[in-house]
């Protein structure tokens, strides 16, 4: 799930209480680049009897665009804090960038107007489409993602990515399991296989880009190669097209990644349960 700490638009609190009203035992915190939102979901947890794991999620690249999820990192891990850091100085000048060129496109915005629309969150495209829209360029953000900030549109720049073979070894550093992200969205489960090899946890098998097929393909996949499976309605607010508890899990699975996060701990990751 995301929060108002990335592109989210509900508070990890709200989230929680969504949670608990779904009827959902445990539920992850993965915004983008920034684990600001973990210690707030966490004490919403305790108090609404909801276990919330620590999580962010982080983009990286191999020969194409890999999302991986960090499940149980230590969130005070200095090495991944200095990571976030970065990343978060990147969104921060690609957003400077993207005003630049809608100024460029006969679109302008002010970078305020992006800024004021992120809060306290990690800026992203999602705040600028936001601001294009109260100012009157666009609809809907949509329509902004459509004509000017989608991959491939006139305004879009480039993120800068980890390598994901660095990316993965970051997250077992910082005590965490590296879980491929909505793997259909970049192809089949052969695609996984770079990440796999670099010591990837496991697979994002359930998802709202998943059809029937996909989920299969990629659930043999995870028992072939010893690879956890997780899944999720990677929530971002009610303009989304799931609710929260709409995709399920067994807590088997949860079970699981909790002991493969233990071993990464043993192994010297991390240092603070996850906290």
């Amino acid at each position: 799930m995301h929060s108002v700490h990335s592109d989210g638009e509900w508070t990890p609190d709200r989230l929680v209480k969504a949670a608990r009203r779904a009827g959902l035992a445990a539920i992850a915190l993965t915004d983008h680049d920034t684990v600001g939102g973990v210690a707030g979901a966490k004490e919403a947890g305790r108090l609404h009897d909801v276990e919330v794991l620590s999580g962010v999620e982080l983009s990286t690249w191999d020969d194409a665009d890999v999302h991986l999820l960090a499940y149980g990192v230590d969130t005070a891990n200095d090495e991944l804090g200095r990571v976030l850091g970065r990343s978060q100085a990147d969104r921060f000048q690609r957003a400077v960038r993207i005003v630049d060129r809608l100024s460029e496109l006969g679109a302008p915005i002010t970078l305020g107007s992006v800024l004021d629309q992120a809060g306290e969150g990690a800026v992203g495209r999602p705040h600028v489409a936001k601001a294009l829209v109260a100012a009157g360029h666009v609809a809907t953000v949509r329509e902004a993602f459509d004509v000017y900030l989608a991959d491939g549109r006139p305004a879009c720049v480039e993120k800068r990515k980890l390598p994901t073979a660095e990316a993965i070894a970051l997250i077992h550093r910082a005590g965490g399991v590296a879980i491929a992200a909505h793997p259909g969205t970049y192809g089949g489960a052969d695609r996984l296989e770079p990440a796999r090899l670099a010591g990837l946890d496991g697979i994002e098998v359930r998802h709202s880009l998943h059809g029937p097929n996909l989920e299969r393909a990629f659930e043999e996949y995870a028992d072939r190669h010893g690879l956890l499976k997780t899944g999720g309605t990677d929530f971002h607010g009610p303009r989304g097209a799931l609710e929260v508890g709409t995709i399920r899990i067994p807590y088997d699975w949860v079970e699981e990644l909790k002991v493969r996060v233990a071993r990464w701990r043993a192994a010297g990751g991390g240092g603070n349960d996850g906290r």
